[in-house]
C-alpha cells in the first residue's frame, strides 16, 4: 500500500475507483472510457493519468490503455472495499443526500489509511 507521504485527493481516489470499475480483466481501459464513466472532459482524465503515473500507480501503454502497477490495484481494491462500505453507511445517515459517493471520497481522501479501514470495519 501506499505510504502517507503519498497524499490521495478525493480527485485521485474518484479516478482510482472509476478505473478499478472499468477495467475488471487487468486488460486496460482508453481514457475515453474514464471520461464517458465520470462524465469529464478527455483532457481532465489524461492530466489526471499523468498524476497517477507520476504516482506509480498506473500505467499507459503505447496504444493508450490505462492500467494498473501492483501498488495501484491493492489500492484501488482497497479503496473500492472502503466505498462500498462508506456509501452504504452515508445513505442510511443522509438519505436525502443524492451524491454520497462524492461524500465518500472526501472521506477517504481526509482519512490516514490504518484509520479508514478500523472505522469500516466497526461500519461493517
Amino acid at each position: 500500500m501506499t505510504n502517507r507521504k503519498q497524499i490521495l485527493t478525493a480527485s485521485n481516489i474518484k479516478y482510482l475507483l472509476a478505473l478499478y470499475a472499468l477495467n475488471s480483466d487487468g486488460s486496460g481501459t482508453r481514457c475515453v472510457r474514464i471520461a464517458e464513466a465520470l462524465g469529464i472532459t478527455k483532457p481532465s482524465v489524461h492530466a489526471m493519468i499523468d498524476t497517477l503515473k507520476e504516482m506509480k500507480l498506473v500505467r499507459k501503454d503505447l496504444y493508450g490503455a490505462v492500467s494498473f502497477t501492483d501498488t495501484g490495484r491493492e489500492l484501488a481494491r482497497k479503496y473500492s472495499k472502503y466505498y462500498e462500505v462508506l456509501c452504504s453507511y452515508l445513505r442510511v445517515l443522509l438519505p436525502d443526500e443524492s451524491d454520497v459517493g462524492s461524500a465518500a471520497c472526501a472521506l477517504m481522501a481526509e482519512v490516514e489509511p490504518e484509520h479508514l479501514e478500523e472505522m469500516c470495519d466497526r461500519i461493517k
